[in-house]
């Protein structure tokens, strides 16, 4: 039921409305977490629309399939393949988005089976990340890797809580083919219990020639975060909880892409 509320037109609207209404809130009583709030509008506007027409949109941690089923609404012909360890939530997405190849796996770095840790209260903090209170159950592992052999992505959204940095390395090839835009979400104050730091994370794309921006900074001409800036972003108050990693080849495309989306011109 809430794969179908989530991805209709009226559920998107609600979406889009609780979040502007929370950053108001935000800025009179909680001022220190509107820049965050901030960002994660831009990054949802972005994300739903980053993708060149009849591109390839890969979303990794799909939950109730809000941001690859915006994307599509906005562009009928992008090709979508998403993945989604919930296995009750894979088939619920099957249903829901004939158009689209859904994977009920957990993405890592190898094929295997893991443990998933289902959080009972709130089901988007399942992770492959050890965390106590958690149900546990045995999941597919699988790299991204072997599921697309073939596929070159242009965007890929990325959100399972602190697994991240696997799935990455299951992805190498992937990346390496499409030099994908990859909108992720980083929340590593310190390295977790899969030994995944923010700083592993920058060195992973540095060494790829990627850079990684805050979505304010998508649009413009600012250079990317350094090794240094971006963990310190990791501590409160947060800069932004979702970060877009660009390959240098494909820098001015995406800014200028951005430009457009948010309406924004060139500022010095």
């Amino acid at each position: 039921m809430k794969t179908k509320i989530i991805n209709s037109a009226l559920g998107q609207a609600l979406l889009s409305v609780h979040r502007d209404w929370g950053l108001r809130i935000l800025s009179t009583h909680n001022p220190e977490q509107a820049g965050t709030i901030a960002n994660g509008i831009i990054a949802d506007r972005l994300i739903a629309q980053i993708c060149p027409k009849g591109g390839i949109f890969l979303d990794i941690g799909a939950q109730y399939g809000a941001v690859f089923s915006a994307a599509r609404k906005r562009d009928p012909s992008l090709q979508v393949y998403a993945f989604e360890a919930d296995g009750q939530k894979a088939e619920a997405l099957k249903a829901a988005h004939p158009y689209a190849q859904i994977f009920g796996v957990a993405v890592g770095e190898q094929e295997g089976e893991a443990t998933f840790y289902v959080n009972p209260v709130a089901s988007g903090y399942n992770s492959l990340v050890p965390a106590k209170d958690r149900q546990e159950v045995r999941v597919r592992l699988a790299a991204v890797d072997d599921l697309l052999p073939d596929i070159s992505p242009d965007v890929i959204k990325i959100d399972i809580e602190g697994a991240e940095l696997g799935a990455f390395r299951g992805a190498e090839q992937t990346i390496a083919r499409g030099k994908p835009t990859i909108m992720f979400e980083c929340i590593l104050p310190k390295e977790n219990a899969l030994g995944y730091s923010a700083g592993d994370i920058w060195d992973w794309f540095a060494a790829r020639e990627y850079s990684i921006s805050t979505p304010d900074r998508v649009a413009h001409d600012a250079p990317g975060l350094s090794k240094d800036t971006f963990c310190d972003a990791q501590l409160y108050p947060f800069r932004s909880h979702n970060y877009f990693a660009i390959a240098a080849a494909r820098r001015r495309e995406v800014r200028d892409r951005a430009r457009s989306i948010l309406k924004v011109e060139s500022r010095t």
